[in-house]
């Protein structure tokens, strides 16, 4: 290969690198000038609260999203994994201490990451399909363990996780999800299994010949999306003081909405968690935005989902599609 052929590779390389980046950073400057042009009190400390306060769970959930979408796999199964956590959260708790409440919580989104994980990975079954699946039967055991009720939250110890504000007054909940974010992009960054996860979606079959343990890899990364799934239903269920049976049902889109925006092509391979924070404040921002506005929900979705397509057009890399279906 010539010379100014692999400068030309590079320079698209770096250009795509700059490109995922500047364009959610636009975007959110754009929705900031937009929303405070139309609604004068929407810049405020308040409301940089409340979009705090709702990015939270999406960004835990994101976290392990990315982790899957990088390898170029999916998971349908995010918002379900969180609501069967929060709901045995929540029932633990009314019968045991906190600590106890919330490693149920964790090992359930384990147990649901690791199977999702073994299925398709030693199954060789379809993420798409192993997730949808996954999904459908937690949505059915958490309705069925709490007979399709409510579950209150009484436990102020349990509360206090999401509720309080330690750190100039930052709600602990952000604190939690900044935390969250911090240790995976050092994960994604930094660690052998971070490196193994972009060769994966980069070119599995390259990779294999590489010697990296393809399906292991596979395994951790949707093991590890159930865990953060599992957390992020410890801190939605802590936020709101209750559990219901349909509280994670808007997360998987909007994760993978996130995801996407941030920067991580949803064809795997390119991308990052450092990314991901950015599309999850573009989501946010936008939803509180509109909210301020008294847009009503379903113009809210029509509004979504036309930025979700253009995102999804801006970051696929089209050179990885032989075929287009």
């Amino acid at each position: 290969m010539k010379l100014s052929q692999l400068m030309a590779i590079g320079y698209n390389e770096r250009l795509d690198a700059i490109k995922s980046v500047v364009l959610p950073l636009a975007g959110i400057v754009v929705l900031l000038v937009v929303f405070s042009i139309m609604s004068p009190t929407f810049l405020q400390v308040s409301t940089v609260i409340t979009i705090l306060r709702e990015c939270a769970v999406l960004l835990v959930v994101s976290v392990g999203m990315t982790l899957v979408i990088i390898q170029g796999s999916i998971d349908l199964s995010a918002g379900a994994t969180v609501t069967l956590s929060g709901l045995v959260a929540a029932s633990v708790a009314q019968h045991a201490n906190v600590v106890v409440a919330v490693l149920a919580a964790l090992a359930v989104g384990l147990i649901v990451g690791f199977v999702n994980g073994f299925i398709f990975a030693y199954g060789k079954v379809p993420s798409f399909l192993v997730t949808l699946g996954m999904s459908m039967t937690a949505g059915g055991i958490g309705t069925w363990l709490v007979g399709g009720r409510p579950i209150q939250v009484t436990d102020q110890a349990f509360r206090w996780i999401s509720q309080r504000m330690l750190f100039l007054g930052v709600p602990n909940l952000v604190i939690w999800a900044v935390l969250i974010w911090i240790i995976f992009t050092f994960i994604g960054m930094k660690t052998r299994f971070g490196r193994y996860i972009l060769a994966l979606g980069g070119a599995e079959a390259v990779s294999k010949l590489a010697g990296i343990p393809n399906r292991r890899v596979k395994l951790m990364a949707l093991t590890l999306a159930g865990l953060c799934a599992g957390i992020g239903g410890v801190l939605l269920t802590a936020r709101i003081g209750a559990a219901t049976p349909s509280m994670g049902d808007t997360l998987t889109l909007n994760a993978i909405a996130a995801v996407v925006m941030g920067g991580t092509a949803i064809t795997g391979g390119v991308g990052g968690v450092q990314r991901t924070i950015l599309g999850v404040l573009v989501i946010t921002i936008l939803t509180v935005g509109l909210n301020s506005l008294g847009v009503m929900p379903y113009t809210q979705q029509i509004v979504q989902g036309i930025v979700v397509v253009a995102a999804v057009a801006l970051t696929l890399d089209r050179a990885k599609l032989t075929v287009i279906k």
